[in-house]
């Protein structure tokens, strides 16, 4: 359980400054960023209540706010992805899912079709970016424009998780 903990701690800690330091000023395009830090989230152990991934999330979108000074949009966003993880894994994953997390992620994305993975990723991802812009626009005036930008900087934020989930289940066999 102690070398749980402490992976979770050193995936924040790299996460969290890799995204600050790096894909923060990445800029795609002029105003598009890829959100490379959503692999923590979406390879969480699900073995933890979901209090501690509740707490620990908002800690994580409270960092990443500290780093982009965006006053609490990134900690709502990863609070609304914390919270419908569980019913994106039932939906997606259906009776093969385990709501008491006697299975691991790692098992869920190695012993699932490429399409479930997929649509589990992209679910997450949009859900995520949708709230982050939405309540970075706070208006339907720039509706047309917000959208565009969730859906390009969710392809770019699908592309790198998709590499570095690969990168880290390929590490750990």
């Amino acid at each position: 359980m102690v070398n749980l903990y402490f992976l979770i701690f050193k995936r924040f800690i790299f996460f969290a400054l890799i995204q600050g330091f790096i894909f923060n000023n990445f800029n795609f395009l002029g105003s598009f960023n890829p959100y490379i830090a959503l692999v923590f989230l979406l390879t969480f152990p699900i073995k933890t209540s979901k209090i501690m991934f509740m707490i620990i999330s908002f800690c994580f979108g409270f960092s990443l706010d500290l780093f982009s000074n965006s006053l609490g949009i990134n900690t709502a966003a990863c609070l609304t992805l914390a919270f419908s993880r569980s019913y994106v894994l039932n939906f997606v994953f259906g009776s093969f899912y385990d709501p008491y997390g006697i299975k691991v992620l790692k098992n869920y994305i190695s012993e699932s079709t490429y399409y479930q993975q997929f649509l589990y990723l992209i679910s997450l991802i949009l859900i995520h970016h949708s709230v982050l812009f939405l309540l970075e626009s706070f208006s339907l005036k720039f509706l047309s424009l917000v959208i565009y930008k969730i859906f390009i900087t969710s392809f770019l934020s699908i592309l790198f998780c998709a590499t570095t989930i690969y990168i880290m289940i390929k590490n750990e066999k």
